[in-house]
């Protein structure tokens, strides 16, 4: 651009995309030829490839005509913009460059240039003490906006801009009301607040400024209201509290903590940081990562979870028009995050604009879970963010993550997380975006608030496991082996970490016969010692203990009683019988446990034990149970079996002659029978934990108890 037509020339964007020579407003043609024009002016002195700028009108299906489109709206554009250069003569505003091209136009002609130089220099002032100048900056700043950026642009393009400039408004507005507020013009803003925080309810910064306005201002019970519909909007919407700052405040407006008031000097005390001015890069200039662990060369299997997630997607290669969450749960070990590398791996190429990984260690053995602010400011440097511009507080760092994430097609896999509340703040505002989460917790909350889609893991099948062996030993060996190859199957109980081990000890000595391997597992049958290591996350008591460690105390207690129940499942009454508690206790408890998928819910109100945790609560039962505390547990668990059998034989064989049985132990509530049907309903599910706990009873020494259980059945 020349100088004369640096002087008239001039643009907006904050507003209707708008364009003046002078006080002429020129045509600047139809939407699509002003959206690229829009995008030009936003990579000011930057060029823009033909294929971003199609991307940018079309979406992802342009027409077939885009390029010659494009060019002709470049070609009218230029006419509009410099109508007085000659036809032989290159021109100096729009000019061609690097397959692209380029606006030349200085910071002094674009209202979103004047708008970025002011908020850097209130930012400057600000630091120097100068608050009140920073006020002044920061309102003829704002005084360029003409209503929402980019009107009238339609696409994700424009939308993802939109996102971006309101932020950088909104970051601003923030900035120039927390200086007002600490100058003492308290009284002046609180319209503007409350009109603020009903359009943008969970913005906590506002919900903030306007408390401490209020209180300031004497209005104390007006300050503590504001927060608490803040705190429900918070609640009801994310599932969330709110954050420490606003939290604090509210403590210290309880109290009416002086501090709070204006000093002698009349400038604000107040602990709460500085509302930082975040201006999230335009969308050209954000990285494109590609974060996500490498596929499992071996994988196999899961034909029909890989369908059930595929199934989420769009048909047709079309994009997602929502947010899409599916939340992937089952047991540790069970291969959760192997599927969600290998789905991911299989439609990275659906999300053009990258993909997040990181890894939450809600449980995991080799460290301490992710705190969100962490994982955010991880992504934050993946997205490009440069360190400086990485604003300080967890709260304008998950503002600045869902603006750079705002029109984005991303997939984001969050692997092992540790509750809804870790993930939460992970979560993209914007559609378009696909969230995969791993977890060994079953994530209700994230379902029931969130709309996630839950997919819980079963152990492999038959078939699964024997090609998972396969993949990684070879065929060769278990077509030579086929009876020892279906034993270290069973013994594995078909759980993918078990068999991975099992794999690489025969892939490491592939001299020794598979049969070698099983006597092995036979020889450790009842432990969990075949499946050690040295490395943790491979070590089947280190990765079970972790989910057992984060159980509360009772819970994990109930947990370690099951391993004495011998039976192939069991009832939440045999439960509450076992662990000595109420039924309505004992639910809660199971609730728990299945919800750390250590226990599968086999049908309504009847429990299964995987046969390696089964192990697992074995020796823990072994280990951190006293020997009378573990006789106690087996006494009320028989003496229940007994007396509920007993109920049901008077509806079975009433004309049998009885013997009065003992009064069953504390803690122990037998269940009774109004029918004959629910009698023998109730015998033919529980006859296999009879007939296992007649012989435990007998084996044990209890042979009283034995004969009369099996006088039962």
């Amino acid at each position: 651009m020349n100088a004369e037509q640096e002087d008239f020339l001039r643009f907006a964007v904050l507003g209707p995309i708008r364009a003046w020579h002078g006080e002429r407003e020129l045509d600047l043609g139809s939407p699509q030829q002003r959206l690229v024009l829009a995008a030009l002016l936003l990579r000011r002195g930057r060029p823009v490839t033909v294929a971003e700028l199609i991307e940018a009108i079309w979406g992802a299906e342009p027409p077939s005509a885009a390029l010659s489109v494009l060019r002709t709206y470049a070609s009218r554009l230029r006419k509009v913009l410099e109508p007085g250069r000659d036809a032989g003569k290159s021109p100096h505003v729009l000019v061609s460059a690097a397959d692209g091209y380029l606006a030349r136009v200085p910071e002094r002609a674009l209202d979103l240039g004047v708008f970025e130089q002011r908020v850097a220099e209130a930012k400057r002032l600000r630091a120097a003490g100068e608050a009140s100048d920073a006020a002044e900056v920061l309102h003829a700043a704002l005084d360029g906006w003409e209503g929402a950026p980019l009107a009238g642009l339609s696409g994700s393009f424009a939308e993802a801009e939109r996102s971006r400039l309101t932020e950088m408004r909104l970051a601003a507005l923030e900035a120039r009301l927390d200086i007002d507020v600490q100058l003492g013009r308290h009284s002046e803003v609180i319209a503007e607040l409350a009109v603020l925080t009903g359009e943008h309810p969970l913005r906590e910064q506002l919900c903030r400024l306007l408390m401490l306005a209020l209180y300031r201002s004497g209005r104390q019970a007006e300050a503590l209201a504001a927060y608490r519909k803040a705190r429900r909007t918070l609640v009801v919407e994310l599932g969330v509290e709110p954050g420490p700052e606003l939290r604090e405040l509210h403590n210290r407006i309880l109290a009416g903590d002086a501090a709070l008031g204006l000093s002698h000097s009349g400038s604000p005390e107040s602990r709460c940081e500085r509302t930082e001015l975040i201006v999230p890069p335009a969308r050209g200039q954000m990285a494109r990562p590609a974060q996500l662990p490498a596929d499992l060369g071996t994988f196999t299997g899961r034909d029909a979870e890989l369908a059930r997630l595929q199934d989420l997607l769009p048909g047709g290669g079309e994009q997602p028009t929502t947010l899409l969450i599916s939340a992937i749960g089952g047991m540790a070990g069970i291969g959760k995050t192997t599927l969600a590398v290998h789905w991911a791996h299989r439609i990275a190429h659906r999300f053009p604009d990258g993909q997040l990984y990181i890894n939450l260690r809600g449980l995991h053995p080799t460290g301490s879970a992710v705190p969100p602010a962490e994982a955010i400011g991880i992504f934050l440097d993946a997205l490009g963010v440069p360190a400086p511009s990485i604003p300080a507080s967890p709260e304008a760092q998950a503002a600045l993550y869902r603006s750079m994430l705002a029109g984005r097609r991303m997939l984001i896999l969050l692997d092992n997380a540790r509750d809804a509340e870790q993930i939460r703040p992970l979560l993209p505002g914007s559609l378009g975006c696909l969230v995969i989460v791993t977890s060994r917790s079953q994530l209700t909350g994230l379902v029931a608030n969130d709309g996630a889609h839950p997919l819980t893991l079963n152990p492999l099948t038959h078939a699964e496991a024997h090609g998972f062996l396969s993949r990684r030993i070879g065929a060769a060996r278990l077509v030579a082996e086929p009876r020892a190859a279906n034993e270290l199957i069973t013994r594995c109980a078909r759980l993918p970490i078990a068999l991975a081990i099992v794999a690489a000890r025969a892939a490491t000595y592939p001299g020794f016969k598979l049969d070698a391997i099983a006597q092995e597992l036979r020889d450790n049958h009842g432990s969990l010692d075949a499946f050690t290591g040295y490395d943790p996350t491979t070590d089947i008591r280190a990765v079970f203990s972790c989910s057992y460690e984060a159980l509360s105390a009772p819970a994990a207690r109930l947990f370690r009683l099951l391993g004495l129940h011998s039976g192939p499942d069991l009832s939440a009454p045999a439960a509450a019988a076992l662990a000595g508690l109420s039924p309505r206790e004992t639910q809660r408890l199971l609730g728990e446990l299945t919800g750390a998928h250590l226990l599968s819910a086999r049908a309504p109100g009847r429990y299964l034990l995987h046969d390696l945790l089964r192990v697992y609560a074995v020796e823990r039962v072994a280990t951190d149970e006293t020997p009378q505390e573990r006789d106690r547990a087996l006494e009320r668990l028989w003496s229940w079996y007994l007396h509920t059998a007993d109920a049901a034989c008077v509806h079975l064989t009433p004309e049998r002659r009885r013997v009065p049985l003992e009064p069953p132990p504390p803690g122990c509530h037998p269940l009774t029978f109004t029918s004959h049907d629910e009698a023998t309903e109730w015998c033919e599910i529980e006859r296999s934990s009879l007939v296992t706990a007649a012989h435990q009873a007998a084996a044990s020494g209890r042979r009283g108890i034995a004969g009369r259980l099996a006088a039962c059945l």
